[in-house]
């Protein structure tokens, strides 16, 4: 650890000192340990980025680091790209899209290909374009098993029937037998089709797999058919699972929870839980919103329906495609009406 702080400040004070360098620099930002405190910022060029290690060369010395490590990275993006990320962030999936695949189809760098990819599949998700989703997803973990884009894995947590092309695929990724990430796909998407039971069983199989990220969002998954009937002291063993969780694979498991105690009838316990999704994960758009018209509900059966329409309105502003925008605009005009 002494040799990479002492290499990263040389090549930070390198960077900082020479004027004379014709070729743009990437940044890199570094945790000192896998999820530690604190932070360490190094430049040179990006020779390859992937969940196992990222590769810099700086004053023709190349470094590998830790991918674990790894909290961001800068670059010089294109200008398609840029007009993705601006058009992402004003909630225009289909434009962003549109600018991503562009971005990609021009792009030399095999580290920003698998970026770009990790873009198309969110913007996909959002679209509830599950099958092209989770498509591009594959592709993006064929080529880096261990990608530090997983979070964009586009999961069902809601319960919906996948429409007949997008259940038949996700009979042949269930039963894949060279790619887990393909069978917790599958499986979770049967889990509203007439094949539950054999999701249940490939899910329960999956949440033994060597793979934690498969192994606890396989488990998760599980409680989506469990959550009916699951009693609190299940619901609870649930919630402390969570913290098992890496932090960016969290949204869609937390909605889970947080809609089951709901059902156990503790709303002030469902809205705390309710809550993390829109305020830690708001880069998963319609859970957030999904999150946000539950926790607005929980809040109104505890009475405080000021704080509630206030949530509505949260969702209104900030996902007004979303499926629940309607309802919460409704509900907007109910409360108000109210003496």
């Amino acid at each position: 650890m002494i040799g990479l702080v002492v290499w990263c400040c040389a090549v930070v004070a390198q960077a900082q000192n020479s004027s004379t360098s014709a070729t743009a620099v990437d940044t890199v930002v570094l945790a000192p340990k896998a999820d530690g405190a604190g932070r360490i910022v190094v430049t040179g060029r990006v020779v390859d980025y992937t969940g196992t290690s990222l590769v810099l060369e700086a004053s023709g010395q190349k470094q590998t680091i830790p991918g674990k490590q790894v909290v961001e990275v800068r670059s010089t993006w294109t200008a398609e790209q840029t007009a993705g990320d601006d058009l992402w962030r004003l909630r225009d999936y289909a434009a962003a899209q549109a600018k991503y695949a562009a971005a990609l189809s021009t792009e030399q760098r095999p580290w920003v290909q698998r970026l770009l990819r990790s873009k198309l599949v969110a913007t996909l998700r959002e679209q509830d374009r599950w099958e092209l989703a989770a498509e591009e997803f594959l592709r993006m973990v064929t080529a880096d098993p261990q990608t530090p884009y997983f979070a964009v894995i586009p999961l069902p947590w809601t319960a919906k029937a996948p429409s007949p092309s997008l259940e038949a695929k996700a009979r042949s990724w269930a039963t894949s037998g060279s790619s887990n990430a393909a069978a917790l796909l599958g499986a979770s998407f049967l889990l509203s089709s007439a094949d539950r039971t054999s999701a249940l069983k490939r899910l329960r199989e999956l949440a033994l797999d060597g793979d934690p990220r498969i192994a606890l969002l396989a488990e998760a998954q599980l409680w989506r058919n469990a959550a009916v009937t699951a009693d609190a002291n299940m619901v609870d063993g649930w919630e402390r699972t969570l913290d098992k969780l890496p932090e960016p694979l969290r949204a869609g498991p937390t909605l889970v929870v947080g809609r089951a105690w709901a059902q156990r009838g503790e709303p002030e316990r469902a809205a705390l839980l309710l809550l993390r999704v829109p305020i830690l994960h708001d880069d998963h758009h319609r859970l957030a919103a999904e999150a946000l018209w539950s926790g607005g509900q929980m809040l109104e059966r505890m009475s405080q329906t000021a704080e509630a329409a206030t949530l509505y309105r949260e969702l209104v502003r900030d996902f007004p495609k979303s499926q629940v925008a309607g309802p919460a605009g409704e509900r907007i005009k109910e409360l108000a009406a109210k003496p």
